[in-house]
């Protein structure tokens, strides 16, 4: 579903097209936290079937390329796995849409996010992305592209992503897709 107004809890973001599955709330994010933490990898499939069914439909302008929010290689080595690539890599093959994951590189260790406040996330995502030299121009042959993360709860994360690739490619049109969202009523 498009979110158009993308709620009170993330009112301080650049992106303007976001489109999610749902609220943050049973059973997604049970799928979601057996796939972040415990490994269940299965869900990933289940999660992109269920983001393409209900956010894509006929009349939805589709992206040239997904791109999934990176993890930082000291948290990657420690999971073994991106969830939010894992996602990505289901929706690509569901929708024939190509998944460019080695475009954006997450280049800080930043501090997990969910002990955070809205702007101790902000801070601690200032810097965070930088686009890989090798993907310049690769990413310059896109116009449409959709950044991919699993959950948005305040924004920081897909926000300064978000960011990174506008300063690089001015002209590009970056949507947001998510699993789920986190609103404030």
């Amino acid at each position: 579903m498009l979110w158009p107004r993308v709620g009170k809890g993330l009112e301080k973001v650049d992106f303007t097209q976001l489109y999610a599955l749902a609220d943050y709330q049973w059973p997604l994010a049970r799928l979601l936290t057996g796939l972040k933490f415990s490994a269940k990898l299965p869900h990933a499939k289940a999660l992109a079937q269920l983001f393409v069914e209900h956010n894509l439909a006929p009349d939805v302008e589709r992206p040239q390329a997904l791109i999934p929010i990176p993890l930082h290689n000291n948290r990657y080595l420690w999971r073994k796995y991106n969830q939010s690539y894992e996602i990505c890599r289901h929706l690509s093959l569901l929708t024939k849409i190509p998944s460019e994951h080695k475009i954006l590189r997450r280049i800080q260790a930043t501090k997990a996010q969910t002990a955070l406040s809205a702007n101790q996330r902000k801070v601690n995502m200032r810097g965070a992305f930088s686009i890989a030299p090798s993907a310049l121009t690769q990413l310059g042959q896109y116009q449409h592209i959709a950044l991919f993360d699993d959950v948005i709860t305040t924004g920081a994360t897909t926000n300064a992503a978000f960011l990174c690739l506008k300063k690089a490619h001015p002209q590009l049109r970056v949507d947001i897709w998510s699993i789920c969202i986190t609103l404030k009523y």
